[in-house]
């Protein structure tokens, strides 16, 4: 009778640890405020910045003109050029590595400026590079590189696991840099023209803008080695800071704490004449659900571009699709893109203010990953995103209320499956 009353007690126990378990990871319950609420300010006026600038922490900046750069074939050669020309050190911080061509050549690169004296430090999320090339790793290290990994999996940190580092941040002799969606692996070589070939951007910056990538690199790289980065060989003076005003945010999610969603929400909110939003991840929170909702019925032109089927994680798609035909009924336009996995991440407001960066339309993005975005008010920028997002309209497919409420109940039943692990996208 005792053993059974024990028996008892111990599956109570495991089912209260399994609730607490399931409502920690996949619910919402406490998380966040139930709504935000505030007065708009127009996006991208003085006024705005300088309250972006308090809400998250993050200094207005100067800098100078981004340089966006189209999928691979424009990428890579830019980059590896940038590379090539490095004198002192080169900074290389993503999210994805895997085996593969595109990896061998960028290995072989940094071996041969680490060989002539080069510092090379590259610094992976060690379940982003599970498949990275760790015996290739090696012949780097000895020729002098460091090789750095975030939170890899050890007992002391399991309450921190699903903590994951997103920056992208690649960095040459604190004088360039480069930051947007890409990573180590073969889908990113090319110029999207198949589905074995993906469409996304990065971005090359200079001067002001590349000190603070710096530092979203430093910042990973200390906390994780101990390493501590400082002085003019790594921060290098500025000639010239530029005139294009700009807020760059590292941003490293506490429990209340979330600048991101912070410079989403007053991006969007401000937004007088357009936004369009193109992200390869779409799962908004309710917060981005309900602003997107009230510019559109206010009578902004809210277009959102996403991927279709040929993503790489098709929960996502399903968990973001549940929102559609709410979205679709408050007058807001949904695209989804055809040819390849769309992997490109901006977001452009009324022709003058661009957000580029790691970040996705997620809650991974604004609560549990490390990002690092640049929100830019530069109309010549915003005008190079506007033209690429009406170019990725030419290969994709409007998703329409009138169609969209025929699909079966399969897909619904998928649709509202997959958003209940919204929390953890």
């Amino acid at each position: 009778m005792l053993t059974l009353w024990w028996l008892i007690v111990i599956i109570i126990i495991l089912l209260c640890v399994l609730a607490y378990t399931l409502v920690t990871l996949f619910s919402s319950v406490g998380k966040r405020p139930n709504a935000i609420t505030g007065t708009p300010i127009v996006t991208g006026s003085d006024e705005f910045l300088a309250a972006l600038s308090a809400l998250t922490g993050a200094a207005v900046d100067k800098g100078n003109e981004v340089t966006m750069l189209e999928n691979g074939d424009e990428i890579f050669p830019a980059m590896f050029a940038a590379m090539k020309a490095a004198k002192h050190h080169i900074h290389l911080m993503t999210f994805i590595w895997a085996d593969g061509k595109l990896s061998d050549q960028l290995l072989s690169l940094l071996i041969e400026k680490a060989h002539e004296g080069v510092e090379i430090r590259v610094f992976l999320d060690s379940l982003g590079g599970f498949y990275a090339p760790e015996d290739k790793f090696k012949v780097l290290q000895a020729a002098g590189g460091v090789v750095a990994w975030f939170s890899r999996f050890e007992f002391g940190k399991l309450s921190r696991y699903l903590r994951r580092n997103h920056r992208r941040s690649i960095v040459i002799d604190g004088k360039t840099a480069f930051t947007g969606g890409m990573s180590i692996s073969d889908e990113w070589l090319g110029h999207a023209q198949s589905p074995k070939n993906w469409r996304d951007n990065m971005f090359e910056v200079t001067g002001t803008m590349a000190l603070r990538l710096q530092a979203a690199f430093v910042q990973m790289w200390s906390g994780s080695t101990g390493e501590i980065l400082v002085g003019n060989k790594y921060f290098p003076a500025v000639k010239g800071r530029g005139t294009v005003p700009f807020i760059s945010i590292a941003s490293s999610p506490s429990d209340v704490v979330h600048p991101i969603r912070s410079l989403l929400w007053m991006s969007f909110m401000g937004a007088q004449r357009q936004i369009l939003l193109e992200n390869p991840y779409f799962v908004p929170d309710h917060h981005i659900l309900a602003v997107l909702k009230a510019r559109a019925m206010a009578g902004v032109d809210v277009r959102v571009m996403v991927p279709n089927e040929l993503i790489d994680v098709p929960p996502v798609l399903w968990a973001g699709r549940y929102y559609y035909e709410e979205l679709l009924t408050a007058g807001v336009r949904i695209f989804e893109y055809q040819k390849t996995m769309l992997h490109s991440k901006f977001i452009v407001v009324d022709d003058v203010w661009s957000v580029i960066g790691s970040a996705n339309i997620d809650i991974r993005s604004k609560e549990l990953n490390e990002e690092n975005v640049l929100a830019v008010k530069d109309d010549v920028l915003a005008n190079e995103l506007s033209v690429a997002f009406n170019n990725d309209c030419l290969l994709a497919k409007e998703i329409r209320l009138r169609e969209w409420r025929k699909r079966s109940l399969w897909w619904r039943f998928r649709e509202a499956f997959a958003a209940l692990f919204s929390e953890q996208f």
